[in-house]
């Protein structure tokens, strides 16, 4: 095939380009020769010659691979390299967490670093207010609302230096790209629907999963202009935003919504009058074959993105990417305030700031400096590292697992810290993540820490204590409950029940920053001290113990993992029925579209296959390494030394299952999950689901008494996981040894 690229006239007197990618696969039928269209911004001639030299590459097959964009840069402008070469680099070239890393590396000696997890809501955040020490009426960092806030990750480092650094790290340009265009085809929705211009900005501006808020960089649609009030003590370095020109800017993008819905049915009329049916059409037969109205909104927006950078132009130092994108932002002052006051645009929710705040396209940001509790009394500082993330969800009976993003942390991190609500106490979430934790070998790091504690009230409960064992028992029954539904280990479940119940903390009146009352000091200090003596590791006495197992059952965890994940999701996608709701088609399809065309990512909103198949793979390997054949090396070991032993066997083995289940789930099956993706028309969500069945049953294949390569390969692939978690495990134990020494 042939390839060559064109030049099209663009929106707004511009010019762009179109062409057909020799290397990139088509997101509608998973074959080589993704359309692609950039606008140029620059005049005709100029325009010209960028066709011409895509035209060169195009008809050269030796400029078709990543590794020659340097060659490429020696030849051509700089705008040709991008346009060919960005989405071939899309996602692969920077890691947040590795760039945080380098600018600042989480220290490990005499730190306890310390990870919040808990329900949406559950009132982390404010926890982390008060261990850092905010002054609500200095700066409101970091910021909390009633519902959703953190939707980044946030790691703060104590510091005895008076100097204060910070690091923000930002989705790539392609994943910005992606998102934009969802919020875009929500808002098509509204419009063919025929819903005023109020429903159609609300669709724009949130998207469906709650995170990607656009109306924190666009600003609130207002059907009046409002002004806001500038407050006295605000820099005029950064002024409030212009309200009159952002209305100007909404109008303009809600009429381009408009003007698309109006040219989808003009050119392909409804023959139906169901109106879900007619919109999957439109977008099917309109929007999908890359209209020019289409991508031209979705360039226009991420412009006005790009240019709400501008605003720290002259603050801190930006670093960006070839094409212009923003990679990473750093700022480091001898004034902490100024440095927290900074993160209003990046982690803010401020609403007089709403068209500026940059905090959908911020996935992650590290700050180091002298923070500290206004209540602790030492001269020395804490030596804390707190990591704080996005809620894992709303209580759902769908999430039945952590996230493999989340569990990947486990093992660089000290003391798990679940953050719960005492006035409703271990629903579903909590008990996730206490079952996670557990089968993941990481029990001992876990500590439960209720709020709103104040609110627990009851005629039966004449004081604190009997509040306490109130609480405690709804603990002790949630834990139980994991003998039955999870057939875990009794000893280990009565373990947890003594470890948690001894570790659990109450906090009452957790929003009072800057008066806390005695009660609340008194369980903060609590744990402050829980967290570094759980943060100390235990030191192997003796011969460390290392143990053997028979593989061959390893056949059953194959077999019990298959039929434990199949039965939700088949029940999910709506081919059998169990306790799990079949899922409406459109979130089927977004969560194959998550597959087939984001990389890295494995789920949308609270449907996760791969987090579900790593976690149930995990609870059953947990069982069967709890079961060893025997012991080697130390034949007659304690209890404790055995489960300090499989505890850390399990850590590895835990990080190496992510990362299969994510290979023969995702990358193994990229092309069948573009073609799942690629279903429309009549029949497509019985299609999808029959499609989605498929790579399910390849990738975690259920056992048979023949021969059967894809089970054998798995069965292999398994037994070395385990066997080089076993091996490092006992290096982790010598290493403990040989620093006790």
């Amino acid at each position: 095939m042939k390839y060559s690229a064109r030049l099209t006239k663009g929106s707004t007197n511009s010019w762009a380009v179109e062409f057909r990618h020799p290397i990139l696969r088509d997101r509608r039928d998973a074959n080589l020769g993704r359309k692609i269209r950039r606008g140029l911004g620059i005049n005709e001639e100029e325009a010209k010659i960028i066709v011409e030299e895509l035209n060169t590459i195009l008809q050269d097959e030796t400029y078709w691979s990543v590794t020659e964009i340097r060659r490429a840069k020696e030849l051509y402008n700089q705008k040709t390299i991008n346009i060919f070469y960005d989405q071939m680099e899309e996602d692969t070239s920077h890691n947040p967490w590795n760039i945080r890393e380098e600018y600042h590396k989480l220290p490990e000696k005499e730190y306890t670093k310390v990870m919040l997890l808990g329900t949406t809501g559950a009132g982390k955040t404010t926890i982390l207010r008060q261990l850092i020490g905010t002054d609500p009426n200095e700066v409101s960092f970091p910021a909390i609302s009633s519902s959703r806030t953190t939707i980044c990750d946030t790691e703060i480092i104590f510091s005895d230096s008076t100097t204060t650094n910070c690091i923000v790290t930002f989705l790539s340009q392609a994943q910005t790209i992606r998102l934009i265009e969802e919020c875009v085809i929500e808002a098509f929705k509204r419009a063919v629907s025929g819903d005023d211009d109020k429903k159609i900005a609300k669709a724009l501006l949130t998207h469906p999963e709650q995170r990607f808020r656009l109306s924190y960089i666009l600003g609130q649609y207002n059907s009046t202009i409002k002004q806001s009030k500038i407050v006295e003590s605000e820099s005029l370095d950064f002024p409030y935003p212009d309200k009159s020109q952002l209305f100007d800017d909404m109008i303009y993008i809600i009429d381009k919504v408009k003007f698309l819905a109006t040219e989808a049915i003009d050119a392909c009329p409804p023959a139906d009058d169901d109106i879900d049916k007619v919109i999957e059409l439109l977008y099917e037969d309109w929007i999908r074959e890359d209209t020019d109205t289409f991508h031209d909104l979705v360039s226009h927006i991420l412009s006005l993105i790009k240019f709400r950078f501008n605003l720290m132009h002259n603050t801190g130092k930006m670093i960006r990417d070839t094409r212009g994108w923003p990679i990473y932002w750093t700022h480091d002052s001898n004034n902490k305030n100024e440095i927290l006051h900074l993160m209003r645009f990046f982690a803010g929710n401020d609403g007089n700031r709403f068209g500026q705040l940059l905090a959908p396209v911020v996935n992650g940001l590290r700050i180091i400096g002298p923070f500290r509790p206004h209540w602790w009394k030492n001269d020395t500082v804490p030596k804390l590292v707190l990591v704080d993330g996005e809620g894992v969800g709303h209580d759902s009976s769908i999430t039945t697992s952590l996230p493999i993003d989340v569990a990947e942390k486990f093992n660089k991190i000290d003391v798990i810290l679940l953050v719960d609500n005492s006035v409703q106490p271990m629903l579903d979430i909590p008990k996730v993540i206490i079952h996670d934790t557990t089968f993941r070998g990481h029990q001992d790091k876990l500590i439960v820490t209720y709020t709103r504690f104040e609110d627990v009230n009851g005629p039966n409960l004449l004081d604190e204590e009997d509040r306490r064992d109130h609480v405690l028992s709804i603990q002790n029954s949630a834990i139980d409950s994991l003998l039955d539904t999870h057939n875990m280990n009794p000893k280990v479940v009565r373990q947890l029940k003594d470890s948690l119940s001894e570790k659990a903390i109450f906090l009452s009146n957790t929003n009072d920053l800057k008066n806390p009352p005695n009660e609340l000091i008194e369980e903060m200090q609590k744990l402050i001290k829980t967290c570094l003596a759980v943060a100390k590791p235990h030191i192997p006495k003796g011969l460390i113990p290392i143990p053997s197992y028979e593989y061959d059952r390893l056949i059953l965890v194959i077999s019990e993992t298959t039929s434990i994940f199949m039965q939700k999701w088949l029940s999910l996608l709506g081919i059998k029925t169990s306790q799990f709701p079949k899922q409406h088609w459109s979130r089927i399809k977004a969560l194959t579209n998550r597959f087939a065309n984001w990389p890295g990512v494995t789920r949308y909103d609270d449907l996760k296959p791969a987090d579900d198949l790593a976690s149930y793979l995990i609870q059953r390997l947990n069982i069967f390494l709890s079961s060893p054949k025997e012991w080697r090396n130390n034949p007659l070991p304690s209890e404790d030394e055995k489960q300090l032993m499989i505890n850390k066997v399990m850590g590895h083995v835990s990080s190496k299952i992510n990362n299969l289940v994510i290979e023969r789930l995702k990358i193994d099956h990229h092309a069948q999950w573009l073609t799942a993706y690629a279903f429309k028309r009549d029949g497509s969500t019985t299609q999808r689901a029959s499609q989605i069945r498929n790579i399910f049953e390849q990738t975690i294949p259920e056992p048979t008494i023949r021969y059967d390569v894809t089970t054998d390969d798995l069965l292999q692939e398994i037994k070395v996981i385990i066997e080089e978690s076993i091996i490092n495990a006992k290096n982790d134990s010598e290493d403990l040894i040989a620093l006790e020494d």
